[in-house]
């Protein structure tokens, strides 16, 4: 599918388009519905899906001021967003539903990742840009969605922009390779693009040496997909028969193996390259071999999900699945034990280990280590919120409510965080039985979001009872 512009639209839509752009601001719930269904009929269009998204948070703005901004549609799930399988299966429908959670609350970070998601199925890499392009405004520090835009930028020629986000992303994420090797084909696309492989000096700098340019060239031209992933996983190899003592190339090679869903290759090559003098002392090596296990664990978790879904009354098979989940707690506890151990003024690994310690219900030992988390600027705010619910787990309401303030005074706008917060804080309040402060909680995240848990029939309940 190829992406279209307004002028190539039918006429009549073309005039119906520019109703709903003049009703943006006096008339914007109009909009909304005008530009909903045009937009679930031409899911291509991406100037209209811009200009709806104008209308959705013009329609929404200063509803999450207080108890009167109260949303006046309520839009249900209609769509289960929980598999990237079912996306991909209709990803019109997909973007269908994603827009009506949208309308509800533009700041939806998951139903813009759907729309992320849907755009790529169908090749529409200017929705996708677009979708990450909101997502980076909602929540900017996500490196994930960072990768995902650079990754469409890349798609669309917007290589310099690729670059840009990414340079700044690596500072703050400096042993997630994925990001270095996005930048790096973005630098190879720039230069394709603008012809100027030659007289680029700076491109060059930012390469090791002359043949990882020209092979970093060849993978930019590469087709993506399968094949082109095996093919440049054995000109890897064959440079590293030429070159063995160069870890790029193994780096390389892991990382397309990895993107095939190989993990066994993948850690095989991870573990030769730690054996490379150059790899022994590397940090980040044995960060991605540990990341490389886990998700190997997910990969056999969702496989084995999807063969109790088609046999939901196999007893055999659920006992697998819970043994998987047991031995992936158990292996991520015991790394990030380890890492703490090694690295303790690292304060980023002891919201980690905190966070495992909070699922396995050793309360203690996570309040232990999210006290401490909070010394990082990086995990300040998650560290908060889990120690007030540790804090809750434990009975200490009062305590609980004090933190999780604190998180709430940090966390600009109504994002998913702030929700949370939102509603754990008033959940402490509610405890404490001061129904009150409760409800000026709930009512803030009543006016942010109806469909929130089970807020609307707190609200509902309070106001019964009066």
């Amino acid at each position: 599918m190829e992406e279209v512009a307004l002028k190539d639209l039918d006429p009549r839509l073309q005039k119906q388009i520019e109703n709903a752009r003049k009703a943006v601001d006096k008339n914007p719930s109009y909009a909304v519905d005008i530009m909903s269904n045009i937009v679930a009929r031409q899911p291509e269009c991406l100037d209209a899906r811009k200009i709806l998204r104008q209308a959705q948070q013009r329609a929404t703005e200063g509803k999450s001021k207080g108890f009167g901004g109260f949303l006046s549609k309520v839009t249900s799930i209609p769509f289960s967003m929980g598999s990237d399988a079912k996306v991909k299966k209709d990803p019109k429908g997909a973007m269908a539903a994603a827009e009506e959670l949208l309308n509800a609350n533009p700041a939806n970070v998951t139903a813009h990742k759907v729309v992320g998601a849907a755009a790529e199925a169908l090749e529409l890499f200017e929705t996708a840009a677009f979708a990450y392009e909101e997502i980076r405004r909602i929540e900017p520090k996500s490196a994930e969605n960072i990768k995902a835009l650079m990754s469409a930028y890349i798609h669309i020629g917007k290589s310099e922009e690729a670059i840009r986000i990414g340079d700044a992303a690596y500072h703050e994420h400096p042993a997630d390779d994925e990001i270095q090797g996005l930048i790096k084909k973005a630098s190879v696309e720039q230069s394709i693009n603008k012809g100027k492989w030659e007289e680029d000096e700076s491109f060059r700098d930012k390469l090791k040496d002359e043949e990882e340019a020209q092979k970093l060239e060849q993978a930019g031209r590469a087709k993506t997909g399968d094949a082109g992933l095996r093919s440049m996983i054995e000109e890897a190899k064959a440079a590293v028969a030429e070159q063995p003592g160069n870890i790029n190339f193994y780096r390389e090679i892991s990382s397309n193996y990895r993107k095939l869903g190989d993990f066994d290759n993948a850690l095989e090559w991870i573990g030769k390259a730690r054996q490379l003098e150059a790899g022994r002392a590397d940090v980040n090596l044995e960060r991605l071999e540990g990341t490389l296990k886990r998700e190997k664990m997910a990969a056999a978790i969702a496989a084995k999900e999807e063969e109790l879904e088609a046999n939901p009354e196999s007893a055999a098979l659920e006992a697998e699945l819970e043994a998987l989940r047991h031995d992936e707690r158990v292996f991520r506890l015991a790394q990030a034990e380890d890492i703490v151990q090694r690295y303790p003024n690292e304060f980023g690994y002891r919201y980690e280990l905190g966070e495992l310690y909070h699922a396995e219900g050793e309360t203690d030992k996570a309040i232990k280590e999210l006290q401490l988390a909070q010394r990082s600027p990086k995990v300040r705010i998650n560290a908060l919120i889990l120690l007030g619910k540790a804090y809750k787990v434990k009975g200490f309401s009062d305590l609980a409510a004090e933190q999780l303030n604190l998180a709430k005074s940090e966390i600009p706008g109504v994002t998913d965080q702030k929700k949370d917060v939102l509603y754990e804080l008033g959940s402490c309040y509610e405890e404490q039985g001061d129904m009150d402060k409760a409800m000026v909680e709930f009512k803030a995240l009543y006016g942010a979001d109806i469909s929130y848990r089970d807020v609307a029939q707190k609200i509902d309940d309070f106001y019964s009872k009066k």
